[in-house]
């Protein structure tokens, strides 16, 4: 989701350890309309008023590991948004890495979808295997744009130490049944495929000496990006405080093409005979509302013990 030409650098790594952000967060996404595809024939099917703001209450469930007596963050986590998805059978496995260059350059152009998201199967009414579509948004010329990871070019990670940790380019499709939650959303019943990044950072707003430490607060290099500064907690050590006592945050981008279909839309099919289609951009910021000991205990072997809080005890200084 990052512009591809605004990463990388050096290798390098930063001083901090992988973050740790098991636990019951909200995550905010603030979408804006994007103009497309170029061969719309018919009015925007994404309906506003924009910017709208999309509100989940998410599981995050991350693994840890003791070695010689200490424990340690891992950076793999499972993502599931509860009041939507069956945690056990459809959670995300994700893993918090450091964004280098070579990691977005594989991960980050986007990946497009010619089918819908398997789980509408279930659903009455749609035509399995009907639908095939290019998808592809355009600029506000309607000309399209190539390659598909410049929509999101104005979302920058540092090209130098230290380097984000987070997860980037994730990219999935689900059904939007968001009416379940909220009255009258502009994608109810639409195909969503989105291509998702997140950054962690420690934000200053949350330490227990803001604002007097407001200086003890730093922007990631070449980005908009603020933090904690990463100085070993010498800033905040002259406030009495650790950046442990500092939470972490996410922030970061998601978007990409719904699809509308008349089956779970009402909406008529395009002058091609497809279902209308249109692309959005969404800023997304997250705060942990509870820690780990919220979650709740998911057995299987398909998770093994990353599903068992009580066997991921939060790492010192985390």
């Amino acid at each position: 989701l990052a512009c591809v030409c605004c990463l990388g650098g050096v290798a390098g790594q930063s001083n901090r350890s992988i973050p740790f952000i098991g636990g019951v967060w909200e995550l905010s996404y603030t979408y804006n309309e994007l103009v497309g595809p170029a061969a719309n024939q018919v009015v925007n099917p994404c309906t506003g008023p924009f910017p709208y703001t999309y509100t989940w209450q998410v599981y995050i469930w991350q693994e840890t590991a003791t070695g010689n007596g200490t424990t340690v963050t891992t950076g793999n986590i499972r993502v599931c948004r509860y009041n939507l998805e069956d945690c056990a059978a459809n959670a995300k496995a994700w893993t918090i890495v450091q964004g280098s260059k070579k990691h977005i350059l594989e991960r980050c152009p986007f990946k497009p979808q010619d089918e819908h998201p398997n789980d509408l199967n279930q659903f009455p009414g749609y035509m399995a295997g009907g639908y095939v579509k290019e998808l592809t948004p355009t600029d506000k010329d309607n000309k399209a744009l190539d390659p598909v990871s410049r929509l999101w070019a104005n979302f920058h990670i540092p090209q130098e130490v230290p380097y984000a940790y987070g997860v980037f380019c994730e990219q999935y499709s689900w059904f939007d049944t968001s009416s379940d939650t909220k009255p009258s959303p502009p994608y109810d019943g639409a195909w969503r495929y989105d291509n998702e990044t997140w950054v962690v950072v420690r934000d200053i707003s949350t330490c227990p000496c803001f604002p007097l430490c407001s200086r003890c607060e730093e922007r990631l290099p070449g980005t908009k990006i603020k933090q904690v500064k990463e100085d070993g907690g010498a800033c905040l050590a002259e406030y009495g405080v650790t950046p442990s006592q500092c939470e972490n945050v996410i922030v970061g981008v998601s978007g990409g093409p719904a699809v509308f279909p008349p089956e779970t839309t009402g909406l008529e099919l395009d002058d091609f005979g497809e279902p209308q289609v249109c692309f959005s951009y969404s800023t997304l910021k997250g705060v942990r509302l509870k820690g780990p000991e919220s979650l709740p205990t998911i057995r299987s072997g398909a998770w093994g013990k990353i599903g068992v809080p009580a066997e991921n005890p939060i790492p010192p200084g985390a």
